[in-house]
């Protein structure tokens, strides 16, 4: 059993979870207890700074000498040197920039249409029994599936990614978009008929209100996921920019360090672009509690 491929990993998930468990016990933590902004803050900064010195640890002195080989795991300040190609010679901004464009179109094109059918959907029993395939689409097909597919029906240029994050943000947001509106208690919907309120009104001042905080938070999960789709689409399609294009080329070259930068980058745009739902959020939404 232990010759197997997947037994380090069993092993490993294993002690992980035991020690986890282990120190949970031991530090005496309760139960959903609220932890102050600077000691969460600080939790994270510790976490980071564990991760660089292991990551040091493991990939200092010379190339021959590590405990990993550099093609595997570069070191940091390798990793750092990296940026400088990738930006002069690779157009690393361009790419980022390419690739932000790509994933807010295709997004901003499946949100236009998700959420009035989600909606409609949701309200309607007819609208529902007539568009169901598309909502079990999203539980059941692979979104991978769409890749050769979306080739095939808009080539390989900027239509084709477009195309590929508008199927794979619809499929994900439209059923929780249904959701969101059936969750809706039916006393609101109950104390609005009472006082004379049409079926549209309903819909638009009853059912909507209610439940689009939740939609923004499920517009929000959807849009990061949307980022890792659009680097999956362009590393098998490699377009001239985009930060896909540059993983699969950096790997065809053997460039891991590069593979890394650009990882870095794709996880900075990423937490910046969460911040930003989470301000608007915050400023749409004040009643909700903050993050």
């Amino acid at each position: 059993m232990f010759n197997t491929p997947g037994a380090g990993f069993l092993l490993f998930a294993l002690a992980f979870v035991t020690v986890l468990t282990l120190v949970v016990r031991w530090t005496g933590l309760r139960v959903r207890s609220p932890l102050h902004q600077t000691r969460a803050l600080a939790l994270t900064a510790s976490f980071i700074g564990v991760l660089l010195v292991a990551w040091w640890a493991l990939t200092r002195g010379d190339p021959a000498q590590r405990l990993v080989q550099s093609l595997i795991l570069p070191s940091p300040w390798e990793v750092v040197k990296s940026f400088v190609p990738l930006h002069t010679e690779q157009g690393l901004v361009r790419s980022a920039l390419y690739s932000w464009l790509r994933v807010s179109a295709g997004f901003g094109l499946a949100a236009l249409v998700a959420l009035p059918l989600g909606i409609y959907m949701a309200t309607f029993a007819p609208v529902a029994a007539f568009f169901r395939p598309l909502s079990l689409a999203g539980a059941y097909v692979p979104i991978v599936v769409f890749i050769p597919l979306s080739m095939t029906w808009f080539g390989t240029g900027e239509a084709q990614k477009i195309g590929f994050l508008f199927i794979g943000c619809f499929v994900a947001l439209l059923p929780l978009v249904i959701k969101d509106i059936a969750d809706v208690p039916a006393a609101f919907l109950d104390v609005a008929v009472t006082k004379g309120a049409s079926q549209w009104q309903l819909v638009r001042h009853v059912l909507f209100p209610v439940a689009q905080a939740n939609i923004w938070d499920h517009l929000r999960g959807v849009y990061g996921v949307g980022w890792g789709w659009i680097i999956m689409a362009e590393i098998v399609v490699l377009p001239e920019y985009g930060l896909g294009g540059l993983i699969g080329v950096s790997e065809r070259r053997s460039h891991t360090e590069a593979i890394y930068a650009v990882i870095i980058v794709i996880v900075l745009i990423a937490i910046a672009c969460d911040q930003l739902w989470r301000i608007g959020g915050e400023l749409l939404f004040p009643y909700r509690p903050k993050d």
